[in-house]
């Protein structure tokens, strides 16, 4: 179940984790030196700011909580399920990503 509004917290979570990768993709210029790995390192730089958006969440989280403002469940409930799925999903798929990454990057050094 997730708290709060269901329609907006889908929408925050979507917009947390996409905002990050589309900022970076947008500052190298990814559309022009389009690879795999070059995609895996935007992939990896956007976890920096997908952390921090995380950290930022659960501290606005805690103060509206205690203030008592209705949004704050809707809040809370974004950075819950923005923890889930970035736990579960998002980051055992960049692991797989990387040891993609890793063996391609052994490959073209072997040959």
């Amino acid at each position: 179940m997730i708290p709060g509004n269901y329609t907006i917290v889908t929408i925050l979570v979507t917009l947390f984790f996409a905002i990050p990768v589309i900022w970076n993709i947008y500052k190298k210029n990814l559309f022009k030196n389009i690879s795999f790995i070059n995609f895996v390192k935007i992939f990896n730089k956007s976890l920096i700011l997908q952390g921090i958006i995380l950290v930022v969440g659960f501290i606005l989280s805690f103060i509206i909580n205690s203030l008592d403002f209705n949004f704050g469940d809707t809040l809370a409930g974004a950075t819950y399920v923005y923890l889930i799925i970035g736990l579960f999903f998002y980051l055992p798929s960049l692991g797989i990503l990387n040891i993609i990454k890793l063996i391609i990057n052994k490959k073209k050094n072997n040959t």
